[in-house]
């Protein structure tokens, strides 16, 4: 079931003047701490110091140092694209390029120093073949 109860005009009215007092009363108080805040230098960030830039530097000023910096940045990006493009190129320029060379640098490599071995192995065993002691031949041809 619902219950209806009658509000009076009087309460109503009393009630808002009430309110209305208790309103301003905290806005004053809230307004005085809003100010103290502005002026606390220890609960200060660094945010807030470059906002408060914003008062000082003029707009005109300002439209100039964005400019420079859209510049510089639009510099910075073409400098680090065309860079990365050309280390990419570098690279696999390197890649395709050098490494076929150094296997084949080091495949010459590897037959010039079979080649030594087996010439190597060819003259052992010549002077095996030959039967002749290389130190009776010394020795032979001081005889002589």
């Amino acid at each position: 079931m619902v219950k209806l109860t009658q509000v009076d005009d009087e309460t109503v009215v009393s009630e808002e003047k009430k309110v209305n007092l208790d309103v301003a009363e905290q806005s004053d108080s809230e307004s005085e701490s809003d100010f103290e805040d502005d002026f606390d230098i220890e609960n200060e960030t660094l945010y807030d110091r470059i906002v408060a830039l914003k008062d000082i530097v003029p707009p005109e000023r300002r439209s100039q140092l964005f400019k420079l910096a859209e510049k510089a940045k639009s510099y910075a990006s073409t400098g680090l694209t065309t860079s990365g493009s050309l280390l990419w190129t570098l690279t696999s320029t390197g890649l395709l390029l050098g490494f076929p060379f150094f296997i084949a640098l080091f495949s010459e490599m590897q037959l010039q120093e079979m080649e030594k071995g087996v010439a190597m192995q060819q003259s052992s065993q010549d002077l095996i073949a030959s039967g002749a002691d290389p130190l009776s031949s010394e020795g032979n041809k001081e005889k002589k």
